[in-house]
């Protein structure tokens, strides 16, 4: 019930019809009231962390397996809509690769169109702060938190040129229940003492006033946080004006092309790259 609570609670960044999508899928069994085959849907289990040898990958280990070879790379998989747990998976699975003497890099594999936002700058500055080298390759999508989450490694590979990135913005969704209770002959109602005036302004306003501006004004703070932290992980200046900054997508070659992305590869490539520069950190702490 907690994760179903935050999905009509969370900010969301994200692709409008992929939320639209994912919302589609868990409605009809909210509204029948079978909460549990919603709260299913919220725990397919999406993410996915193993660990592979480099440069040939023939075999996949768990990151705790004791047979795990020196100079591993521990590779995560983020698919599908980010949920804010997954999150706070991801920062767990960096600290674990983080502590395991055996994994001498990170590498992301993403394909998602984005998700909440609680969370994601905590795992954001996680892959950013990673002492050991990272590289994310997107395999299909890798749009809004995704993005946001991907850029924060050391190196960007994209698989293919239909492959496609962006979509840097903040969705605000507002659900009101009101009229489903008032047919179903429940009398609902919010009454708060005036000494808390300030209570939950924001939607307030928007359901008494039809007034968005409170929330909206919270959005662009969101957006710019974000986008501030997608500049600084590109190494260019926030321009407002942009269309990267205002949710445009790129495809592979545009993203390319503009260094939105370091270059095309997949995970074998990203693999690759996380040894050689695990080795050469190696090398230089020794001379």
């Amino acid at each position: 019930m907690n994760r179903l609570q935050r999905i009509f609670s969370d900010n969301w960044t994200i692709r409008r019809h992929d939320l639209e999508s994912f919302v589609s899928l868990i409605m009809p069994a909210i509204m029948a009231g079978n909460i549990e085959a919603a709260t299913a849907k919220l725990n397919d289990d999406k993410c996915t962390v193993k660990a592979t040898a480099a440069p040939y990958m023939a075999k996949w280990y768990e990151l705790d397996d004791i047979s795990l070879p020196v100079d591993s790379i521990a590779v995560i998989t983020l698919t599908g809509v980010l949920y804010s747990w997954e999150s706070e998976w991801v920062t767990k699975q960096i600290e674990a690769a983080e502590l395991n003497p055996s994994i001498c890099g990170i590498v992301f594999v993403i394909d998602g169109p984005g998700g909440m936002v609680s969370h994601l700058d905590m795992a954001a500055a996680a892959v950013e702060n990673c002492k050991k080298p990272t590289a994310t390759v997107v395999t299909g999508i890798m749009a809004s938190a995704h993005f946001w989450l991907g850029t924060a490694s050391d190196r960007t590979f994209i698989a293919s040129p239909l492959c496609e990135v962006g979509s840097v913005g903040i969705v605000c969704t507002h659900y009101s229940f009101r009229e489903y209770f008032r047919m179903n002959g429940i009398d609902y109602r919010e009454i708060y003492p005036d000494t808390a005036d300030l209570k939950n302004k924001e939607s307030r306003v928007l359901v008494e006033n039809n007034d968005e501006s409170l929330i909206k004004a919270r959005a662009e703070k969101i957006h710019k946080i974000f986008a501030e932290t997608v500049a600084r992980n590109l190494g260019i200046e926030y321009d407002p004006k942009l269309p990267l900054f205002r949710g445009e997508m790129f495809d592979g070659n545009e993203a390319v092309e503009l260094g939105y992305i370091d270059q095309f590869g997949g995970v074998a490539d990203a693999v690759k790259w996380v040894l050689a520069q695990a080795t050469s950190r190696k090398a230089q702490q020794l001379y």
